[in-house]
């Protein structure tokens, strides 16, 4: 049953056997006739090659009809905001594991070539996916943090012009890139979009600049007040 046309013609270039696979009114006399059995070593390789590459055509395909389904989670920011903070939920998490360490099985396979191009799509797709959702978590952390100090608190702007000017166009692409990818919902699509890591691998390096020159501001003002600080 895990013969494809692919594999009848290796078997009939191995036997220079004419076979006409696919006649329906094929009987087993014929199949009997054509002496298989004097090529046993060919017919198993090529049984065995059909069988495993069976089995990876089914796990493609049902890691395509898996993550043509897997969302982003979300919680609302704040109160009347339109910016969603995303998640994975942890069963989606558990599954993009699974299915990395699925493909990277199949890239080690002696039987890959035949699907060579869309293990490879998997495995770049998936990686991306989780190295987004990684960088996106600390991302997200960090922002929520600092915006209500950076935005909020013109005491901060005031001492730190420099670091709030930087927060606020960090705070512009963050919010553009959270609304980007909850209107897109489907991870694989929002995580492959072109130049997204690269982006919030830059925001992540500005907020923690940001995040770093707060803290030298808080721990002067510790030293200067450090009843109060400590209050």
């Amino acid at each position: 049953p895990s013969m494809r046309p692919r594999h009848w013609k290796s078997l009939i270039d191995k036997t220079g056997r004419k076979l006409v696979y696919d006649d329906p009114d094929l009987e087993l006399g014929q199949v009997l006739d054509l002496q298989l059995h004097e090529f046993d070593l060919d017919v198993e390789e090529i049984c065995d090659q059909a069988q495993n590459e069976e089995k990876m055509e089914m796990l493609l395909v049902n890691l395509k009809s898996a993550w043509d389904i897997i969302i982003f989670q979300s919680e609302t920011h704040t109160e009347g905001s339109d910016v969603q903070l995303l998640k994975l939920a942890e069963e989606d998490f558990e599954q993009l594991e699974s299915d990395q360490l699925q493909v990277q099985t199949m890239m080690g396979s002696r039987f890959l070539k035949t699907f060579e191009k869309e293990v490879m799509y998997w495995n770049k797709t998936l990686r991306v996916v989780s190295d987004v959702v990684s960088v996106l978590t600390v991302i997200q952390r960090t922002w929520a943090y600092l915006e209500p100090l950076f935005i909020g608190s013109a005491e901060v702007r005031r001492e730190l012009p420099e670091d709030a000017e930087r927060f606020r166009k960090i705070d512009h692409d963050t919010k553009r890139i959270l609304i980007q990818a909850w209107q897109t919902r489907n991870v694989c699509a929002a995580c492959n979009e072109e130049g997204l890591l690269e982006s919030l691998e830059n925001l992540q390096s500005g907020l923690t600049l940001c995040k770093k020159s707060l803290q030298n501001f808080l721990d002067g003002k510790r030293r200067q007040f450090p009843r109060f600080y400590f209050v």
